[in-house]
């Protein structure tokens, strides 16, 4: 695959009422983080650090320009804080044939409007792992 551009990607949540929404439209910035954490099973005996396969996360950390109006960032993302509950998050790094497309059930951790005096409104938020693992495939 090519090298792409950031500006091509894609995040959709489903809504608190199960309604896939694009976010891409308002966002500009994502990072997804997919780790392992390996425990240490290592003994006096041994001469190298030994780790066994541990248990999977990830997050998915995003950030945006803030818009009003019915449909928008804010209102899906107070709505699915609100309901407290899972959400299918899609995110692909390009919205181009062939790129990662990575999907999982997350919870909302946080989400936050920023207002300073002398810039433009914007927004941050993270999802974490709730349930499940992450499937990759492609776009």
């Amino acid at each position: 695959m090519a090298n792409v551009h950031g500006r091509n990607s894609l995040i959709t949540v489903h809504d608190s009422a199960g309604t896939q929404r694009d976010l891409s439209g308002d966002s500009n910035s994502t990072t997804f983080t997919w780790s392992r954490d390996n425990p240490d099973t290592t003994t006096y005996s041994d001469d190298s650090i030994q780790r066994i396969a541990g248990l999977r996360d990830a997050t998915l950390n995003f950030a945006g320009i803030w818009s009003s109006g019915t449909g928008n960032v804010d209102a899906v993302l107070a709505a699915i804080m609100a309901a407290s509950g899972n959400t299918l998050v899609r995110y692909a790094p390009a919205n181009v044939a062939g790129c990662p497309l990575f999907s999982a059930c997350y919870l909302l951790q946080n989400y936050e409007v920023n207002s300073p005096v002398s810039g433009v409104v914007a927004f941050t938020g993270a999802f974490q792992l709730s349930s499940g693992s992450v499937s990759a495939s492609t776009v």
